[in-house]
């Protein structure tokens, strides 16, 4: 184990060291790959290794590849509708996350994922069914937020009823984000995920659904409540995005007393096909003072790599991103726009990941739209900090046949591109 953690170590110290110690001829774990990736500088490929990897796929797009020839590792869960995501990486600690995938990785010898660190930005409110019948479901969350869906959960759900209305329901409702609550955030065996993480070989992130500063308050508002009161009552907005920042700097401060964490996400899903969902003088005025606040404990607490997480149509919110000192952003949904080899002309120093236009796999898709689509994923690997997968989850659109193709097809031309690096 001592010879694992120094190999590890050694790999992201000074150059002169490392050849000293022939570093870069031993093969890397997943963490390593990811870090090396994210943090190359000037297109220099010295020491770095490609990750081979998705972020995930949906439960039904499993259950759909079982029946086309996907070898059978794990069910996935019966109590998993189609609509929830099965992740590609490492499970943490299960009652706080999401299933890990076991059926997709061991078939292309895919890396693990960057991993969410298991948290919880909701005031823990007990879920209730309100009312269910065969095809629908409404029921409140651990938000508050009254919802009403299929019930297989195929799409987003309908939001009935938010508990953030104005001043007065706000000041009820920022009590459940008094620091005083964040040891009960945390996964009951402390010390033993502490011990089991010190020698991980996959990266982990802080951040996920919910934890940023468009994303928070249009959870527990609704959005038209949220924009509404960026003009109406903007005290109000930096209200609640302060407490919750200071909420988050405390939560992740705990976290970081013990794990070494990787990365630190902001998540927002803060544009749709279109565009952003507000304008670059609320987005300054809005994120980015809390932006700033998060890059600045990242920093802090030795974390580089602060990714935004947003889908729909991004690239007029990049160089806002940058601003801020946010230094990478994914997943660059296709379907909205999103133009990859336009992003890293303009923007050559920012860590992309993603942007796979994954309706190529739908059934009546094909090679020749595959390969297409993979030489734009060729011209971006020789420009650096890009982490190849499609751009969301894996949809049950995409046919297991033509996901077969195009992972083999993209293992291939990583395998490639890492025999001339080393």
């Amino acid at each position: 184990m001592l010879g694992k953690n120094l190999i590890f170590n050694l790999r992201f110290i000074s150059e002169p060291i490392k050849t000293f110690f022939l570093i870069s001829d031993l093969p890397m774990n997943s963490r390593e790959k990811f870090l090396t990736t994210m943090r190359m500088k000037n297109n220099n490929y010295t020491g770095v290794e490609i990750p081979k990897a998705e972020s995930g796929y949906w439960a039904g797009t499993i259950r759909r590849w079982f029946k086309e020839g996907l070898p059978i590792v794990s069910p996935v869960p019966k109590n998993y509708s189609d609509g929830i995501a099965i992740m590609a990486n490492k499970n943490i600690y299960g009652e706080m996350e999401k299933a890990g995938d076991v059926n997709v990785q061991p078939v292309f010898g895919l890396d693990q994922y960057l991993t969410k660190f298991p948290s919880d930005y909701s005031p823990m409110f007990k879920k209730e069914i309100i009312n269910q019948d065969e095809a629908n479901i409404t029921y409140r969350d651990e938000y508050g937020v009254t919802n009403k869906s299929t019930i297989n959960i195929t799409s987003l759900p309908m939001e009935l009823d938010n508990p953030v209305k104005d001043r007065k329901s706000w000041n009820d409702y920022k009590q459940y984000y008094d620091h005083n609550t964040i040891p009960k955030r945390l996964p009951p065996n402390w010390d033993d995920i502490v011990f089991k993480l010190k020698n991980r070989d996959f990266p982990i992130r802080l951040g996920g659904t919910n934890g940023g500063f468009l994303g928070f308050p249009r959870q527990i508002m609704g959005a038209t409540g949220y924009m509404m009161s960026l003009i109406d009552d903007p005290k109000l907005i930096h209200d609640i995005n302060s407490t919750f920042c200071d909420f988050l700097i405390a939560y992740y401060g705990r976290i970081c007393r013990d794990i070494k964490v990787d990365c630190i996400l902001i998540w927002e899903d803060m544009a749709y096909k279109s565009g952003s969902l507000i304008s670059p003088a609320h987005y300054r005025e809005f994120l980015t003072p809390y932006y700033k606040k998060i890059v600045s404990f990242a920093k802090e607490a030795g974390v580089d790599i602060i990714i935004t997480d947003s889908d729909g149509y991004v690239e007029e919110l990049i160089p806002l991103i940058i601003e801020t000192g946010v230094t990478g952003m994914y997943p660059f949904e296709r379907a909205a726009g999103n133009d990859l080899r336009k992003i890293r002309k303009e923007f050559p120093d920012f860590q992309i990941m993603g942007g796979i236009d994954k309706r190529v796999m739908f059934a009546g898709g094909g090679k020749e739209a595959i390969d297409t689509e993979l030489k734009i994923v060729e011209e971006m690997l020789k420009k650096g900090r890009y982490i190849p997968h499609t751009d969301h989850f894996v949809s049950e659109d995409c046919t297991y046949e033509n996901f077969t193709y195009y992972r083999n097809r993209l293992n291939e031309i990583i395998d490639k591109f890492n025999s001339k690096i080393s």
